[in-house]
């Protein structure tokens, strides 16, 4: 089980790595669905982020997404920034033996400028990679706290 976080935690770390740009902003928060629990982004520049997060779902379920957002696609609201996102990233649950698999994302994000505040929505398949193979589905609604933001 040891090895199994420590490869997800290096893989999540390689894709921000190799993304050659720092962290530009933070965000805390939570999310409330399938899995229940902690998430934080770290945005990489405007349109990728890496979204990490550890929840429950009848058991302990550790996942790490690298994201696109869209800006451009929806109408955009007076107050704020709405966009869309997709990804994907590894997804690990404990159970008798620990799961893991492959998560995909779809969402929708929305930013208020005044505040650093992130409302989101997101839902997609998780391709799970055991010897039984088959699909389940991670989704939620959450919303994330920046600190030091600058407000997208």
């Amino acid at each position: 089980m040891k090895n199994i976080l420590i490869a997800l935690a290096m893989s999540v770390v390689s894709v921000a790595a190799s993304a050659q740009a720092p962290v530009k902003e933070v965000g805390i928060g939570i999310i409330a669905g399938d899995p229940i629990g902690g998430t934080a982004k770290l945005w990489l520049d405007q349109d990728f982020a890496v979204d990490v997060g550890v929840g429950f779902s009848g058991d302990t379920v550790l996942w790490g997404d690298v994201l696109y957002h869209m800006w451009n696609l929806l109408p955009q609201p007076e107050e704020g920034k709405l966009g869309v996102y997709v990804g994907a990233g590894p997804r690990l649950e404990t159970r008798r033996d620990t799961e893991f698999g492959v998560r995909t994302i779809a969402g929708l994000t929305w930013r208020i400028t005044r505040q650093p505040i992130e409302f989101f929505a997101e839902a997609g398949p998780v391709f799970r990679m055991t010897p039984v193979g088959g699909v389940d589905a991670d989704g939620g609604i959450g919303v994330r706290f920046y600190f030091g933001s600058s407000s997208r």
